[in-house]
């Protein structure tokens, strides 16, 4: 499978550009699935207006998108504010061929967002093409709990979407690369550039098992690319040879029982 991930420099509130310059992408790029940024739609702003004009605006165009990815035959995740229950929340929309649309609301939120948005209450791994993906938010690549979660899942390649600042570019850097290596799987970073609410880092990237960087782009708007291969993950994951880490082999589940509530089918924590 090749992934494609955009780098975005979203215009706040400007719903109607952001979202043609989705669609551009989206119908150019070869890729089978491609991933926009945390909050692409609306821009990443934490005015309630906004938010929550953006959020109607999703609910105008779903049926558009989820008929492009039916004639594409390519999946599309993006960050965009959405209404439940007359709350705000801050989502990753999966759109993917059929006639179902898939939402990750931000369970972890980061400082002012915590006023904004109410956060959501569980994680969500998709299936497209034969490959298993988990999906975060930004803030939520420093809980390795919830890569952790989405990999015993089965995620294959964990989807991140950011609007994060370049002042923490060294959490940035060295999570990113943490979360793939411990979890023998790949990550694809897409992430907001520019100045904004914040000054965005930018530095969208795609990470290999092994923490090595396939693909990255530091600054302005741009797409980069990368083959999927996740016949390799076993390797990392189980086998103590080569470059291989072996996590999953060496997990001591039993001594985990404090941060870990999640079980097999015998009562064992995953």
């Amino acid at each position: 499978m090749r992934i494609a991930v955009f780098q975005a420099q979203p215009e706040v509130g400007n719903f109607r550009k952001n979202y043609e310059k989705l669609l551009g992408v989206a119908g150019k790029v070869k890729a089978d699935l491609v991933v926009f940024p945390e909050l692409y739609l609306s821009g990443y702003t934490l005015d309630k207006d906004i938010l929550t004009s953006g959020a109607q605006f999703l609910q105008r165009v779903l049926d558009e998108l989820v008929s492009l990815s039916r004639n594409l035959s390519k999946a599309f995740v993006f960050g965009s504010p959405r209404i439940l229950g007359k709350k705000l929340r801050n989502s990753a929309v999966v759109i993917k061929k059929k006639r179902e649309v898939l939402f990750y609301d931000k369970t972890h939120l980061f400082r002012g967002e915590k006023e904004v948005f109410e956060p959501g209450e569980d994680f969500l791994v998709f299936d497209f093409k034969d490959v298993r993906f988990g999906v975060l938010l930004c803030y939520e690549i420093g809980f390795p709990e919830i890569s952790r979660v989405l990999t015993l899942r089965g995620a294959q390649v964990l989807i991140a979407l950011f609007a994060f600042g370049k002042e923490r570019y060294r959490i940035y850097d060295a999570a990113t690369k943490a979360r793939a290596i411990e979890n023998g799987c790949y990550l694809a970073a897409a992430s907001t550039t520019g100045r904004g609410e914040m000054n965005f880092i930018g530095k969208s990237r795609i990470v290999h098992p092994s923490g090595r960087i396939l693909a990255e782009i530091e600054e302005g708007e741009g797409a980069i690319f990368a083959e999927i291969d996740t016949s390799i993950l076993e390797h990392y994951r189980y086998e103590e040879t080569g470059d291989s880490h072996a996590y999953f082999s060496n997990r001591k589940r039993l001594l985990y029982r404090d941060i870990c509530h999640f079980t097999d089918s015998k009562g064992d924590p995953l």
